[in-house]
């Protein structure tokens, strides 16, 4: 069991070096100290949508990435090139959440008309809309085997498919407002909510364990990750707070101030040594875990950042996707310096 992630500091704008970034060209954006013995670049900047992007995924073998945006359209991107592959136009209205499935043979869509589309990741087929809610839907996420997908809306409802029959098998309730984010525990045990009415809510999918109301946040709850090991659960809010907290237990660890506006997601790096932060201040902030400490500032967007994802690598060497209001998608690389190890 990892040791408790201490609190960390507010971050210090004043500590970051950054200059400005023009699409397509590679530069240094981020970097927090002289001592710093890393940095992080943008290395491409994928453009098409006209919209703003809400939300990506990367595919679990590292070769796909999806954007769904206010264009009405999705878009799958071969993400070692940056080419289109797809461009997918059945969405008859804004798109607000993406996911890939495990397997990284399907991609799941929720969409301000009500539904939830599931597609052929690798040739765009769409294979069918699932009707089930009756407002806005704004989250959705795979179970771990890749068997099952929840969708949660504004119905303050969580819809559970069953995805080899697209049979709605069950309704979660229990929030008064809209459910924001989803996500579901590596081991398959856990799905976690995050809601407008400033809760999180932990539903235990084997049976076994308790099933958590988390209150703390000040505002809403816009975004919610577990950690790769299942252990730790962090909680993104409008209140401009991180907050992370046991996943068996619910308890709450810390919490800290992790921008200066409103954090619209979290997600942690694969081997959860990292967590990213996207926010309303243009910026994506990288946090070592361990250590509880700011380690990156990202900046490049124009506007509110709204997405971010870590992509997995062969090399373990960290790498992340963003995308925002400016309607771009952004890679981001991390880049020992000359001489460093």
């Amino acid at each position: 069991m990892p040791a408790a992630v201490p609190n960390p500091p507010a971050p210090q704008d004043e500590n970051d070096s950054t200059r400005s970034v023009s699409p397509g060209e590679p530069q240094v954006v981020a970097e927090i100290s002289p001592q710093t013995a890393h940095r992080w670049e943008c290395t491409r900047v994928m453009t098409g949508h006209t919209s703003w992007v809400r939300s990506v995924a990367v595919s679990g073998d590292g070769n796909f990435l999806v954007s769904g945006s206010g264009d009405k359209t999705l878009r799958v991107w071969n993400l070692a090139t940056g080419h289109l592959l797809h461009c997918l136009t059945e969405h008859q209205a804004w798109i607000r959440d993406v996911a890939i499935s495990p397997d990284s043979r399907l991609l799941a869509s929720v969409c301000n008309d009500n539904s939830v589309r599931l597609w052929n990741l690798h040739n765009g087929q769409c294979l069918g809309r699932l009707a089930g809610h009756s407002s806005w839907v704004r989250a959705v996420v795979f179970s771990a085997d890749g068997q099952y997908l929840f969708s949660g809306g504004q119905d303050n409802h969580i819809c559970a498919w069953q995805v080899k029959t697209q049979t709605l098998l069950h309704r979660f309730n229990g929030h008064s407002h809209w459910v924001r984010s989803l996500a579901v525990s590596a081991d398959g045990t856990t799905l976690v909510s995050g809601s407008h009415d400033h809760t999180i809510r932990l539903y235990r999918l084997m049976g076994k364990g308790t099933n958590w109301v988390l209150k703390g946040h000040q505002g809403e709850v816009l975004s919610v990750a577990v950690s790769p090991n299942n252990w730790l659960l962090a909680s993104a809010s409008a209140d401009c707070t991180v907050r992370f907290w046991k996943l068996n237990s619910g308890r709450a660890i810390t919490s800290f101030k992790a921008h200066s506006a409103a954090v619209n997601r979290v997600a942690f790096s694969p081997l959860g040594t990292l967590l990213a932060t996207a926010s309303n201040d243009g910026t994506i902030r990288l946090w070592r875990i361990d250590q509880g400490k700011l380690v990156a500032i990202l900046r490049g967007h124009d506007g509110w950042v709204w997405s971010v994802a870590f992509v997995p690598t062969a090399d373990g060497v960290p790498a992340l996707v963003s995308a925002g209001w400016d309607g771009t998608i952004r890679l981001w690389q991390y880049r020992p310096r000359s001489g460093q190890n």
